[in-house]
């Protein structure tokens, strides 16, 4: 897995994730981690994201995405995280 490609992916999907509109984003929080696989640089990457409240306030959420894969001689795993605030009104509607 080059690992420089494998970030782009993973900054895309939480780029995507970010951009969602509050509603679709909270919704998200506490579902299963979606995955699915990608081709990048000609190698099959697994991409998961997560979502779930930042803390007990529930005033941000933290989106983790993980990309793993093959590499020379060892399985690779990369992580990357966001958090992204939400307002009190739409967290309160959970």
């Amino acid at each position: 897995m080059r690992t420089s490609d494998a970030y782009v992916v993973l900054q895309e999907e939480l780029e995507a994730i970010r951009t969602l509109p509050e509603t679709e984003l909270i919704a998200l929080v506490g579902r299963a981690a979606s995955t699915r696989v990608v081709g990048v640089s000609g190698e099959p990457i697994e991409i998961e994201c997560q979502v779930a409240w930042q803390d007990k306030t529930h005033g941000a959420v933290r989106v983790t995405a993980h990309a793993r894969g093959p590499s020379n001689w060892r399985h690779e795993h990369l992580q990357e995280a966001i958090t992204i605030a939400v307002s009190s009104g739409a967290s309160a509607e959970i």
